[in-house]
């Protein structure tokens, strides 16, 4: 009598485990590939079906999900896996989630998952069936058929985890990446704001990201308004995308120099290509702002003026930046007049002075300054 209760107290912790990790593994999965991964997923949908269709993220996970199901019961159904190695089972789903999801640089052009898991992915599928149908085997014979639930119940929670941490580490988490495609996408869409809104928090943002939100302040016509809000880590450089890696994008670095009606010389700077579309009109009026700009990001506060002055026209509605950079120099040079005169500025300016002399001599004194003033530009020319 007993045995009987035990057998059936047993079974139904078999039916509870199987059930809850199949739970726990299709919330996990659905999570993974339409938030998590969602622009990895967007951008391969993308390149398969060269941008034909629509893609539904969470319907795309919820379908994937499902197809992964039905191949481990089917696996599971050859291997054998019972008790507290039932949730091995999910090893095939796991892998296939990381490799899915494991997409290069190269997504848009041709690419996509990784070239070495055409051979690696079906050797280890063929590992993971001979191996696990051994471990079922030895399991019957060595394993104490009374082990206790509590143990089953944790072998298998345990093992998933360990399973989704093999996930996270095949799939490209690679956060600048990711930064990049969601910037793109929001640019394709034209939706200018949401591709700023993209990894705001983020300190130390890849050259193509800061390229990229560049182009959605030009596109919008706020690059003066707005350009020292993010860090700018590259200078005039960081305006243009790498011809490196342009690989990564469908907004690639030829697809920016149409917008800009020219492209750089062979060996030709971020800087001197700016200075010579400008000068020579070889480019289109969007151009006048990345010059400008890019005097800003290089510290070239005189030549900036001089080139403000002669070619700047709109001046009932100068942008932000440019004022603050006007105002600079005319506290550098105090006999010059850059500038109309504007109150604000000048009580944030005296605020901005009065705690950098309460800081002089701090260590930390950048830091500091940057908590309060790291999005003015006289921050940028004076700390970075």
């Amino acid at each position: 009598m007993n045995n009987d209760k035990e057998n059936i107290n047993r079974r139904r912790t078999a039916r509870i485990t199987a059930v809850a990790s199949g739970l726990l593994f299709s919330a996990c999965s659905i999570v993974y590939l339409s938030v998590f991964q969602k622009d990895v997923m967007q951008a391969l949908h993308y390149s398969l079906a060269e941008g034909k269709t629509v893609y539904a993220p969470w319907m795309s996970a919820i379908v994937i999900t499902i197809v992964l199901l039905v191949l481990r019961w089917a696996i599971n159904g050859l291997v054998g896996l019972k008790g507290p190695l039932k949730a091995l089972s999910y090893f095939p789903c796991c892998l296939l989630l990381g490799v899915l999801t494991d997409v290069g640089h190269d997504v848009y052009h041709g690419g996509g998952i990784d070239d070495v898991w055409r051979w690696l992915l079906p050797l280890a599928l063929l590992l993971y069936v001979g191996i696990g149908w051994l471990l079922a085997r030895a399991a019957r014979m060595w394993l104490n058929p009374e082990i206790p639930d509590g143990l089953i119940v944790n072998s298998n929670l345990l093992t998933l985890l360990l399973l989704w941490f093999m996930t996270l580490t095949i799939g490209n988490t690679d956060i600048h990446f990711h930064h990049e495609l969601q910037t793109e996408e929001a640019l394709r869409k034209q939706d200018y704001p949401l591709a700023l809104q993209v990894g705001e928090k983020s300190m130390d943002p890849s050259r193509n990201f800061t390229a990229l939100r560049a182009y959605a302040m030009s596109r919008e016509g706020t690059m003066g308004e707005k350009l020292f809000r993010y860090p700018q880590l590259y200078g005039a450089a960081g305006l243009l995308i790498s011809t490196s890696n342009e690989k990564a994008l469908r907004l690639n670095a030829d697809s920016l120099y149409v917008y800009l009606g020219a492209s750089p010389k062979l060996g030709e700077s971020a800087m001197s290509f700016f200075q010579r579309i400008c000068e020579e009109e070889t480019g289109n009026h969007t151009t006048l702002d990345y010059y400008l700009s890019a005097l800003l990001l290089e510290k070239k506060l005189d030549t900036f003026v001089s080139k403000f002055q002669e070619l700047y026209t709109v001046r009932d509605s100068v942008p932000w930046y440019y004022r603050q950079a006007l105002f600079l120099y005319e506290k550098m040079h105090p006999s010059a007049k850059a500038a109309e005169t504007d109150e604000a500025m000048e009580e944030w300016w005296q605020k901005y002075t009065a705690k950098q002399q309460e800081l002089s001599g701090n260590a930390g004194e950048a830091n500091w300054m940057r908590r309060e003033f790291g999005d003015t530009y006289w921050w940028y020319y004076q700390y970075k």
